[in-house]
């Protein structure tokens, strides 16, 4: 009679230990690694918003040449730290005659309500994904810009070309951690965010590196990048609006630890997020971001 309800807390513990919580905000709890961004309802919501945004800068989901291929059906496609999945659901929406998988370390992704060529799983890229070699027939990975070192960027790199199954494609998408023009209340806000990556080993304006391993690795071959400049701002309409809601949801997202580095209250450090947003429609700024994609040699 003692077992079942046994069974019962060993699971609540088990819950339990997926996320932490601090600041009011929920986190993974994943001791090995470095992602410091929280993963709550709050987050998910900047997750999706995101998602709109740079799809419609870019005015696509993809920029490899895979579009015919997984129209007609039978490919196999991955997405590496999904996060609640909004890019997966779009694509395996518009292409239903090709599977869908994603990973990501926490389960913030949607279980039950998705399309049946769909399936998530929880995994970390960085501690081997639970796939064979030569699986999918594309792989795709963007905005891990806080989540790695540069050693385990090349550890991450290598595990997806592992995946990817030969002639298939690996696409990659990232931003410098850059604007422009960058007023003063932006200048203090991301060099504090700055100092903070460095200090974890995370160089925050790693795409030159990520072009140069993808382009020299004997693995790879017809690389290829693009570079797309986006506004911030409602001087832009719609577009510079979300990116604005991206940029400054960020910085909420990152205020216990950068109201400690610059010396500030909460509500001081509201005030400077509200200020950077005045100042970057004021100022007509932008931000560059890149998509890197290459095949695998045969």
């Amino acid at each position: 009679m003692g077992h079942p309800n046994s069974k019962d807390k060993i699971q609540r513990k088990s819950t339990q230990n997926i996320f932490r919580y601090a600041g009011g905000r929920r986190f993974h709890n994943v001791e090995s690694s470095n992602y410091f961004l929280p993963n709550d309802d709050e987050e998910v919501d900047r997750l999706q918003l995101q998602h709109f945004l740079f799809r419609d800068i870019w005015d696509g989901n993809f920029s490899s040449p895979i579009n015919d291929f997984i129209d007609q059906g039978g490919a196999n496609i991955l997405d590496v730290g999904c996060g609640p999945g909004t890019w997966l659901l779009e694509m395996s929406t518009e292409y239903p005659r090709s599977s869908f998988t994603g990973i990501d370390m926490s389960p913030i992704f949607p279980v039950e309500i998705k399309p049946c060529n769909l399936n998530f799983q929880v995994a970390n890229v960085l501690e081997k994904l639970p796939f064979p070699d030569n699986s999918f027939d594309f792989v795709y990975m963007r905005f891990l810009l806080t989540a790695f070192t540069e050693k385990e960027w090349i550890k991450a790199i290598q595990e997806l070309i592992r995946v990817v199954k030969p002639g298939g494609w690996l696409e990659l998408m990232e931003g410098d951690l850059a604007f422009n023009p960058e007023g003063p209340i932006g200048r203090i806000l991301m060099n504090a965010f700055r100092s903070t990556l460095l200090a974890k080993s995370i160089n925050p304006k790693i795409c030159l590196q990520l072009q140069k391993w993808l382009s020299s690795s004997p693995q790879l071959h017809n690389f290829s990048f693009k570079e797309k400049s986006g506004p911030i701002g409602s001087w832009a309409g719609s577009i510079g609006e979300l990116a604005c809601q991206d940029f400054c949801g960020t910085l909420h997202a990152l205020r216990p630890i950068l109201t400690a580095q610059l010396n500030k209250n909460p509500v001081e450090y509201d005030e400077m997020v509200a200020e950077f947003g005045k100042e970057c429609n004021e100022n007509k700024t932008n931000f560059s971001h890149f998509r890197f994609f290459c095949q695998k040699l045969d």
